[in-house]
């Protein structure tokens, strides 16, 4: 099918009409294929890097966050919702080809700032070609058209994307890492963006290559009029703006650390934060499935709109506070495990994380909740408050305390940003959400007791069976919570 032609498909032909609940069985099958597949990349990582060089990564990782925002700006949320608004599929394939413009032009921005900016950062000194390869990653995300496939509700393709470019970086890290190690004069530590752009520009053909047959073309970045311009960049400069802000959320921890301390200790810290930080992604992966559903009920039924958030906030919640639970119960033993004592430090720092990041991940919930209503300016000062509080606490703690330190101001930023939200949510909120979380509270106590009562266990089946146990207890809440809503 030619876009420019006067002949269409109807529209039904090209978006998906499965459920908000098949929607996000495809994408969490994909992330649970492309996080464990990642963890062992990440495990084999620190292992062959050890903790300097691992640190050095870690850091550069963490920068490339920033870059890849600041050349996204909100432009991939905005057009995930306004394509699942959009009925025309030529409609649809103008708007993706001038949105693409924009994120070429952002990327070139952001490049250019960031090649002058990068010799003035204290860390880069330990290998800039490190961080010039993760900066050059916001050249492939121009032609990532994820954010198409799902405002579309192609849940499939994304899926397949996140999983091939997790297990392309992971056949990297694998086979080739060693081999170039080995084989060439740079160090391993050099090799690693390099792996994970091969694997980004790789998998964006698995979204790109089936659009272009819908579209009959592929999506290439075409520049909109400077009207059509200001309209998208005045939408997506809140959205743009609360990603930053969240970003410092995400990361200024590894970011102070690679500043004020040794990479040894920020690569403890981020052994045991790249762990539990999956939580956030997960909830970026929910998200994906609900969103694009979530924008068109919050125009049509504010009552749908209502049952569906409490639905899926009170199942997410309840099984974060879980993970929580158990984290802060078995941190040390788990990462002493994963890691076979190489990363000493992380334990302390795994166990204050395991409650920071749900609560990171719920508050994202919430937010993305203001989103999908058009009220996304209510989350920006929420974030600007706990950001503030998070480069503060992190500063003021790092010194004396290290990697622990961090973790504890993190905490008090991630806590604060979540009460905060749900203030402003309040009225989202029913009593049966309630209720559920009182009938979940057995659960929780048996899983704790059941954990505590068996140190002399493996970990991972003390991990296992005290999930099983939680699940087989609260299962019978959560499926009235389903049933009514």
């Amino acid at each position: 099918m030619n876009p420019s032609s006067e002949q269409h498909s109807p529209v039904e032909n090209l978006r998906s009409n499965k459920g908000i609940l098949h929607n996000l069985s495809i994408l969490t099958m994909g992330q649970i294929v492309s996080q464990l597949a990642n963890v062992a990349a990440l495990v084999f990582l620190a292992g062959t890097l050890g903790p300097h060089w691992f640190g050095v990564v870690q850091i550069g990782v963490a920068a490339m966050g920033y870059a890849l925002i600041s050349a996204e700006w909100g432009m991939m949320a905005l057009g995930i919702r306004e394509v699942s608004r959009l009925d025309d599929p030529r409609e649809i394939y103008i708007y993706a080809t001038r949105h693409c413009g924009i994120l070429a032009i952002q990327a070139a921005v952001v490049l250019a700032v960031g090649l002058v900016a990068l010799p003035f950062l204290s860390f880069t000194a330990h290998d800039p070609w490190i961080f010039v390869f993760y900066l050059l990653t916001v050249v492939p995300q121009v032609y990532t058209q994820g954010w198409v496939a799902v405002g579309l509700e192609r849940m499939t393709w994304v899926g397949l994307s996140r999983i091939t470019r997790s297990l392309l970086y992971v056949l990297g890290i694998f086979l080739a890492l060693p081999l170039l190690a080995r084989h060439t004069s740079w160090e391993a530590a050099r090799w690693v963006p390099v792996i994970f752009l091969t694997a980004t520009g790789l998998s964006n053909l698995v979204v790109n290559v089936p659009l272009s047959r819908w579209f009959g073309r592929f999506i290439h970045p075409h520049w909109p009029t400077w009207s059509e311009c200001r309209r998208r960049w005045k939408q997506s400069s809140a959205i743009g703006a609360n990603s930053m802000v969240l970003r410092i959320l995400f990361n200024i921890d590894i970011i102070i650390l690679g500043t004020l301390a040794s990479p040894e200790i920020a690569g403890n810290y981020a052994a045991a934060a790249k762990i539990v930080f999956f939580l956030v992604v997960a909830m970026d992966v929910l998200w994906g499935a609900l969103l694009p559903r979530l924008s068109r009920m919050a125009t049509v039924s504010r009552e749908s709109f209502r049952l569906t958030f409490n639905l899926f906030f009170g199942t997410v919640s309840t099984i974060l506070a879980a993970i929580a639970l158990g984290g802060w119960l078995v941190g040390p033993e788990l990462v002493a495990f994963l890691y076979q004592d190489k990363f000493p430090e992380a334990g302390g720092v795994f166990q204050v994380l395991a409650i920071s990041y749900p609560l990171l991940a719920l508050s994202t919930f919430l937010g993305n909740t203001l989103l999908a209503q058009d009220r996304q300016r209510w989350y920006l000062l929420p974030l600007i408050v706990s950001s503030l509080a998070a480069v503060i606490g992190v500063r003021l703690l790092t010194p004396e305390h290290g990697g622990l330190g961090a973790s504890w101001g993190m905490l008090m930023a991630h806590g604060l940003l979540f009460l905060i939200l749900v203030a402003i949510s309040i009225r989202n909120f029913s009593r049966l959400l309630v209720q559920t979380w009182g009938l979940c509270l057995p659960a929780y106590g048996a899983m704790a007791w059941l954990v505590m009562t068996t140190e002399s266990w493996h970990v991972v089946l003390r991990v296992v069976v005290g999930g099983l146990v939680f699940f087989l207890l609260a299962a019978p809440a959560l499926w009235r919570l389903r049933m009514r809503s």
